[in-house]
């Protein structure tokens, strides 16, 4: 390449990587809304925990086939126009996802199965629209950087998704925190909140109060004159020994409720311990009524969480359009020499390309290692990612602002594990990008082993530096395998590769939504750390099977 074509590749590279980078988070700000809207849900409309989780495995299931579709299309595809029309159709399913209510004429209260269903229905759409975001990334980057340089510039494109989930997080987090509508004065609104947390919810405030509680049996709602009377039957293990049945009765009176707002009032953070003293009610009791004050303030929140999004992305939808561009060829300029394969002077022969993606894809082993690895991958990532909000406000009694703040520190510090992950790959690896994944997959089981050891009153700083740490480890594999696909597929086939992997890492949903949701609803957090932990050791010895493969599949393609 001439001086002057390549300082013009050069800027066009990196005009590229930045534009589809800018892009993508934009994709993210109307993806990963729903897992901060869901405690607004749950408290408004009563959705519990094993609800939320058929919604997240069906709608990930959904996004997995549909990016295997898009990726498909997107080696065939003009990436402007690909990309862009998707954003759009993203932000606008988010848009109508948060005037859902309204539209069925839906008010605060047990939902009916109705707007369930159209909640259902709207996120499916989003997530076949979400298909078209990192495919035709793929297929653009693997044509504008070299295989040896595509470890580290790539991982710099990755951070992307982490930008745009943490810049979320904070947004969604301050949403939630300080907009919606005031309802605490509306004392029916308030039952009706409060009979939706009670239900869903208390059972676990319950468990959490006493290491002493064996298992919550069941809670009982009946109604009194100025509230609810919620009787919690459970074992009590005396002196870690013989149980005994225990049934505790809780007063969720309008004047309680009353008393715990007073006592919130004017204070950005209180611990459940100080209200269950000022307001002389037991400490289960006092967690959940602050709860209900912190959602009967904010009713409504969770629709601003879609619609600022939303209105983002749409904007993102045109800068899409505007700045991004095709392959090299589609400004003038002339392919990569050594990415050249037996496809590019015959690339318009049907039969030819079906021959080049069956062996380049669909029989090739170190393509589905890859993919069986991801699966272990995406159930570590999305358990925190759709359910760290929820967990850090039920099971560690953390504020909403500080949870949101704890899940984007979670996304900065996977950003820095990607870059370190993609230049570590370049530099001691040779490339090898499934090398990289293997160290990464251990470090992300030591700490999240180290974070469900964690005792109960640990420092919230202490709590969330360890969660960022597993975040560190276990975003470099996220990155990383997208790579290593795209390298052993060849730029030829790198976004039907990385379709076919991402099926595998979306089948996660079924473990991470679904499998997690029901192991909180039925045995409690505690549970879904030791899952996670388990996935991520058997995710590290998925990718030890691959330690001796070659860095990218050129040489093979070229042997067509």
């Amino acid at each position: 390449m001439e001086t002057q074509t390549q300082k013009r590749f050069k800027i066009w590279q990196w005009r590229t990587i930045i534009v589809t980078m800018f892009g993508y988070a934009f994709f993210y700000f109307v993806r990963k809304n729903f897992s901060f809207a869901m405690p607004g849900l749950a408290a408004e409309y009563g959705i519990s925990n094993t609800s939320f989780g058929i919604i997240l495995a069906i709608v990930g299931l959904i996004y997995g086939f549909s990016r295997f579709l898009n990726g498909i299309l997107a080696d065939r595809m003009n990436a402007r126009y690909h990309m862009s029309l998707g954003l759009l159709l993203c932000a606008l399913a988010s848009l109508a996802f948060g005037f859902a209510p309204h539209l069925l004429g839906i008010e605060i209260g047990v939902a009916p199965h109705i707007l369930v269903v159209a909640f259902a229905i709207l996120l499916v759409l989003n997530n076949i629209f979400q298909g078209s975001g990192f495919p035709p990334c793929a297929r653009l980057l693997s044509h504008w950087i070299p295989p040896q340089e595509l470890a580290t510039k790539m991982s710099i494109w990755n951070t992307s998704h982490s930008i745009g989930a943490s810049l979320l997080a904070i947004l969604c987090g301050f949403i939630m925190g300080t907009m919606g509508v005031n309802v605490s004065n509306d004392s029916k609104a308030v039952e009706k909140i409060t009979y939706n947390y009670v239900s869903k919810n208390f059972k676990d405030d319950v468990k959490k109060s006493s290491h002493h509680i064996a298992k919550v049996n069941s809670i009982d709602i009946k109604e009194s004159e100025d509230g609810y009377l919620v009787y919690a039957n459970y074992t009590y293990r005396s002196n870690y020994e013989a149980g005994k049945q225990v049934c505790t009765v809780y007063d969720f009176s309008h004047e309680n409720f009353l008393a715990v707002q007073k006592a919130m009032e004017g204070k950005e953070e209180v611990e459940p311990a100080e209200i269950a003293a000022e307001c002389d009610i037991p400490e289960p009791q006092a967690k959940a009524l602050q709860s209900i004050v912190a959602r009967s303030e904010h009713t409504g929140a969770w629709q601003w969480c879609f619609w600022i999004p939303g209105l983002i992305a749409m904007l993102g939808a045109l800068g899409l359009f505007v700045f991004l561009r095709d392959t090299p060829k589609s400004v003038g300029l002339p392919e990569l020499e050594m990415t050249k394969t037996s496809l590019d002077n015959d690339s318009q022969n049907a039969n030819a390309r079906r021959a080049y993606v069956q062996k380049m894809v669909y029989k090739n082993p170190i393509i589905w290692v890859l993919a069986i690895a991801n699966f272990f991958v995406y159930v570590v990532r999305f358990s925190v990612l759709d359910w760290g909000p929820k967990f850090l406000i039920e099971a560690r009694d953390l504020s909403y602002a500080t949870a949101g703040g704890a899940v984007a520190i979670f996304e900065i510090f996977g950003i820095i594990g990607m870059l370190v992950a993609g230049w570590a790959t370049d530099k001691f690896f040779d490339g090898k990008a499934h090398r990289t994944c293997l160290w990464c997959m251990v470090g992300a089981a030591l700490f999240m082993t180290i974070f469900y050891f964690l005792p109960q009153d640990i420092e919230p700083m202490v709590l969330i530096c360890v969660l960022a740490m597993a975040g560190f480890c276990i975003y470099g594999p996220q990155a990383l395998i997208g790579i290593a696909a795209a390298n052993q597929a060849t730029k030829k086939a790198a976004a039907t590769a990385n379709g076919l992997v991402g099926i595998f890492g979306y089948l996660s949903v079924f473990v991470s939504g679904l499998g997690v949701g029901v192991l909180v609803d039925h045995f409690g957090w505690n549970y879904v750390f030791i899952g996670m932990i388990a996935m991520a050791v058997v995710g590290a010895l998925v990718f030890l099977s691959i330690w001796k493969a070659r860095r990218d599949g050129y040489e093979k393609a070229n042997q067509l």
